[in-house]
């Protein structure tokens, strides 16, 4: 499909993730807006950087709007922020899972509801293997997951006919995550029948697929890609 002239909403474009996302649609020819909350993204032509903290009350809906000003139409939104904490489910407080359900449920509500009243075509949301089988100190992290996934479900029936999709990553890596981690990286390549963890350039393929017109049959659905991980024990 070809994406030229067209426009993107990219939350947490300051990430890993989200970088790379910025970089690929700025190839494919699309007008990107980059929302950053923290850290810097370096100008380039087409490129808008917004910023906005997500975690203030009616900031979607502000961010759509601005994005519209910016890019003059918004065509597609990539609900990529997220608050990833460590928290002890037994001793978090509740300023500290509100905070996580702000980010990660309500503002991509935000967005959603007001994507739909300004032209978007699909909006897809990053989800996690974490919303069906959260590690120790991930429980709340993976509960505000499970809440986006069913989020898209609902968002999907309440908005069409714009698209609402989700992609439920695993394990994704980044230079020096083997040494960093290794624990960890040894354990998800155990329980993946793939025995390895995907590249952000993969992450990238797979969504330019899910906002093409090959994937227009599709909404509320959320995609695993995870390297297996769902048929195993993690």
């Amino acid at each position: 499909m070809n994406f030229a002239g067209n426009s993107i909403l990219i939350t947490g474009a300051s990430g890993f993730i989200g970088r790379s996302y910025v970089d690929r649609f700025l190839e494919l020819g699309f007008t990107v807006c980059a929302q950053v909350n923290t850290g810097e993204i370096h100008a380039r032509p087409n490129l808008h950087v917004i910023a906005e903290d997500l975690s203030v009350t009616k900031s979607g809906n502000s961010l759509v709007q601005e994005a519209l000003a910016r890019a003059g139409k918004l065509d597609y939104v990539i609900n990529n922020a997220a608050n990833q904490a460590i928290l002890d489910p037994a001793a978090a407080s509740r300023s500290e899972i509100e905070l996580m359900m702000r980010i990660n449920v309500d503002a991509p509500k935000e967005i959603i509801d007001e994507a739909a009243k300004s032209g978007v075509q699909v909006v897809l949301n990053i989800s996690s293997v974490e919303a069906l089988n959260p590690r120790a100190g991930h429980e709340i992290y993976g509960a505000s997951k499970a809440a986006l996934d069913v989020l898209t479900r609902s968002a999907s029936r309440a908005h069409a006919p714009m698209r609402v999709l989700g992609l439920r990553l695993g394990l994704i890596g980044r230079d020096g995550i083997d040494q960093a981690w290794p624990e960890g990286v040894a354990a998800w390549k155990a329980a993946t029948p793939l025995a390895r963890y995907a590249t952000a350039i993969e992450v990238v393929g797979v969504t330019e697929f899910l906002l093409s017109d090959a994937n227009a049959w599709a909404t509320g659905s959320t995609y695993d890609f995870d390297g297996g991980l769902g048929t195993s024990s993690w």
